[in-house]
């Protein structure tokens, strides 16, 4: 039976708008300002491969057709050749890549699902409905790994968007709706396997709403696709593959239930599996001629994503463990928001439009909530983990030199880091930077004092301090000169307190007059260098050379001025 047509905007109370509008943003806002503050330029874990080992070897390709190569190539059953375009974009653009940025863009990608959704979504009522769900399901910490780590959410985050597209597209029912249908049908299915999923889902959209001429067109791009998608595919062996066999079906099973209810279980490993076995009951009482109909972009793209889950338990099962991966998350949280609204849908009452609503929101407040707190301590865990492995490698110039690593196995990152600082293409954190030295005239007044430069063969450090008498030393005002016959490079330096500069030098303010210069030593040329400081006076910059050197020409070594 067919539902009344709901309310125009002006029908809803103003009270009922501006609740639905801040019910909803809120958690948005929330996981922008969380994601603002946990994003950092840093390759981590699969980062390692799917940036550093990419860009490699695509600037190393000697021409075009090469690069076309390297861009589709494989990588764990995936063809990430969208994700990858957008590094290609960025290091034609800049010279170099940044991985904070591109998690931005990342994080656009399900903010623009969400807005496309929504927008697209019917009359007000809908929209309004629509936004509450995506918006507390969507934006909650449950979901800290595609939030909080590009190499993640530049592929699941875009996929998703890429399939919502599809199915928008579609719903038009004009010839550029369908172009638009299958270039993005095209990118899904080039940025993770499940994007494959795309084709078949829309065909049998297409077949029930009789668009035979369509159908054709699609069922050609659809072969064109995936043709280029299985030529030349061979699997990782590295993946241990599931059973094919009834026990092993029924674990693939279970995988696949317990994915699907995980978000709205929050973490209850029994409840799980029940909960995503309601949603697929609901999902499959919905799944009616009539309803599709009704439905063209919500229920072909809920079905979608819940048979992505499952292409996901196939492939991913014995990798992961059985444990369900918060960049899986996306998917299930996905249908759930779509479900729901096809199911809220049906229940409203006309005569009172507000009270669903109403419900709705106290429902996803509660829910947001809910997941954010659950969630809190592995989101927390997981920047730890991956900062700890940062701080690690800055201070020992490699990685393994902690309980955490960047990569699980660390001489590879100091391969592929060292590789890709060389070509040019990134560049891991540094304690010390490239800064401005422009103007800067010689001083004759500073004070300065080196304690040690030691020297090893992955990193050049030099701790001391440099002061300009009658002023206050101020935190992060040293910055260290190497000038060498052929080179003059300035850098910054992390500041150090120094009470015992302080304690000698009572007539002056500098306890903040410490420094610790510490860099990588691929990142600087095989040379002899002098010593230096650059100070800020009230004259302006001023430097003073000293006789302090680091010698990189050989095995490499730090001398102090009057040392032997």
């Amino acid at each position: 039976m067919e539902s009344a047509p709901a309310p125009r905007l002006s029908a809803l109370p103003r009270g009922v708008l501006a609740t639905v509008l801040l019910v909803t943003l809120i958690p948005v806002a929330y996981m922008l300002f969380r994601t603002a503050g946990a994003v950092r330029d840093v390759a981590y874990w699969d980062e390692i491969d799917t940036v550093l080992e990419f860009l490699l070897r695509y600037t190393a390709a000697p021409d075009a057709y090469e690069r076309l190569k390297v861009l589709f190539s494989l990588n764990n059953e995936h063809r990430m050749a969208t994700s990858r375009a957008l590094l290609v974009l960025s290091h034609a653009l800049t010279g170099t890549v940044n991985l904070a940025v591109l998690g931005a863009i990342g994080v656009g990608f399900v903010v623009g699902l969400a807005g496309l959704l929504v927008a697209t979504a019917g009359d007000a009522w809908r929209r309004a409905l629509l936004a509450l769900l995506l918006g507390g399901l969507l934006f909650q910490l449950q979901h800290f790994e595609n939030f909080f780590w590009p190499g993640s959410s530049l592929d699941h985050f875009l996929v998703v968007t890429l399939a919502a597209a599809v199915f928008v597209a579609l719903a038009r029912r004009s010839r550029t709706g369908l172009a638009v249908a299958a270039a993005a049908g095209t990118a899904a299915t080039f940025t993770l396997a499940q994007g494959l999923l795309v084709w078949p889902v829309a065909a049998a959209l297409l077949a029930l709403q009789g668009r035979r001429r369509d159908l054709a067109v699609w069922g050609s791009c659809a072969v064109f696709a995936i043709g280029c998608f299985f030529t030349g595919f061979t699997t990782n062996a590295a993946h241990a593959a599931t059973e094919i066999s009834g026990a092993g079906l029924f674990r693939v099973a279970g995988f696949w239930l317990q994915a699907l209810g995980a978000p709205v279980a929050l973490g209850n490993a029994t409840l799980a599996p029940l909960l995503g076995a309601a949603l697929l009951a609901i999902l499959a009482s919905q799944l009616r001629p009539a309803m599709i109909a009704r439905e063209p972009v919500a229920l072909p793209l809920a079905l979608w994503a819940a048979g992505s889950l499952l292409l996901i338990s196939l492939g991913r099962l014995e990798v992961v463990k059985g444990h369900v991966h918060s960049r899986y998350y996306i998917l299930s949280c996905l249908t759930w928001g779509l479900v729901l609204f096809v199911q809220l849908g049906l229940w409203r009452d006309p005569a009172r439009p507000a009270r669903l609503l109403w419900r709705a929101a106290a429902g996803i407040v509660t829910f947001n909530v809910a997941a954010n707190l659950v969630a809190a301590h592995d989101a927390r865990s997981w920047i730890i983990c991956r900062d700890s492995a940062m701080e690690r490698f800055v201070e020992h110039g490699r990685d393994g030199q902690g309980p955490f690593f960047l990569h699980p196995v660390p001489a590879y990152t100091d391969l592929m880091v060292r590789r890709a600082e060389e070509a040019g293409v990134y560049r891991m954190p540094s304690l010390s930077r490239p800064a401005r030295h422009g103007g800067a005239k010689p001083g004759v007044d500073i004070a300065y004092f080196i304690d040690r430069i030691p020297v090893t063969p992955e990193q050049v450090r030099i701790e001391g301090w440099a002061a300009l008498p009658g002023t206050t030393a101020r935190p992060g005002d040293v910055r260290v000169i190497l000038q060498s016959a052929k080179s003059r490079l300035v850098f910054t330096a992390a500041p150090q307190p120094r009470p015992d500069v302080a304690a000698v030098h009572t007539a002056q303010s500098w306890r903040d007059s410490g420094f610790r210069f510490q860099l990588r030593r691929s990142l600087l040329p095989r040379e002899d260098f002098q010593i230096g400081f650059l100070l800020p006076t009230p004259r302006g910059p001023e430097f003073v050379m000293t006789a302090h050197r680091v010698d990189l020409t050989g095995e490499g070594r730090g001398v102090l001025a009057g040392a032997p």
